[in-house]
């Protein structure tokens, strides 16, 4: 489910995701253990992690960065979509492309 999620990020730009993996192994960091950790531009940009403690049934989104929590979701594509639902919020809206009437540039032109 993880990769899936990762495979339809973006992974350049501001808001790019360099890294979504599980935090498994001996020589990863021992605070991160048994956790899904989200890099950001670099993966030591580690900027969200998400975790279900032992004995929970809630899926617990922190950042990572500060370790504030951020949210409590009941499965794990809950807590992923937050991730993106907050990242898209984070990006300006886009502005709609100007419209040229092109009546208005031939009147405009015409006295030229």
């Amino acid at each position: 489910m993880l990769a899936q999620w990762y495979a339809g990020t973006d992974r350049t730009g501001v808001h790019g995701i360099a890294a979504a993996y599980v935090s498994d192994r001996s020589r990863d960091d021992p605070r991160l253990r048994n956790m899904i950790v989200i890099a950001e531009r670099e993966k030591s940009d580690i900027g969200y992690l998400i975790h279900r403690p032992m004995g929970e049934n809630a899926w617990t989104l922190t950042c990572g960065r500060t370790g504030a929590e951020l949210g409590r979701y009941r499965t794990l594509p809950e807590a992923l979509g937050a991730i993106r639902l907050e990242r898209t919020v984070l990006d300006p809206p886009a502005l709609p492309a100007p419209v040229e009437d092109e009546r208005l540039l031939v009147h405009a032109t015409i006295g030229q």
